[in-house]
């Protein structure tokens, strides 16, 4: 029963670790994605921008005053715009991350309180130890932390 645990246990922290390095590849990706969104808000700001210089000196106005003031205007409606997207995605990345953190300790938590139940109801021997099983006397074997310690012999009189 202890040897199946171990690779029940095992087995569930490989799955853990592989779920938590998923997030991680998808946290990366959504940093990507941000900064693409970033990088073609950026584009946009700057094709409006330079519509509305043509547009101005098209109509025969010079790039000062109001002009330049709307111009300007455009870009650091756009800055703030970029700087939004850019906050979104990290955020987002992050909020990966935590969720990817705290699952990966929850199944470490959890495949630690199955391995410690894990022979409760039949011998009392688990991944970490072992529980008395019989109030006349009898055995335990025991591990701690996948080393195996041996069996003990006690009795109660």
């Amino acid at each position: 029963m202890g040897v199946a645990t171990a690779v029940i246990a095992g087995l569930s922290l490989a799955s853990a670790v592989g779920k938590f390095n998923q997030s991680k590849s998808e946290a990366r990706q959504t940093a990507k994605q941000g900064a693409i969104a970033a990088q073609n808000r950026a584009d946009e700001i700057k094709r409006m921008a330079a519509k509305q210089r043509v547009s101005y000196l098209q109509a025969g106005l010079e790039l000062e005053g109001t002009p330049q003031a709307v111009i300007n205007d455009t870009y650091n409606t756009g800055l703030e715009d970029i700087n939004e997207i850019k906050s979104a995605y990290n955020q987002s990345s992050k909020n990966i991350m935590t969720q990817a953190r705290a699952n990966l300790i929850g199944n470490i938590a959890k495949t630690g309180a199955s391995a410690l139940a894990g022979g409760a109801g039949g011998s009392g021997s688990g991944l970490f130890g072992s529980g008395v099983v019989e109030a006349g006397g009898g055995s335990s074997t025991a591990t701690i932390n996948g080393v195996y310690q041996g069996m003990n012999t006690w009795r109660v009189k």
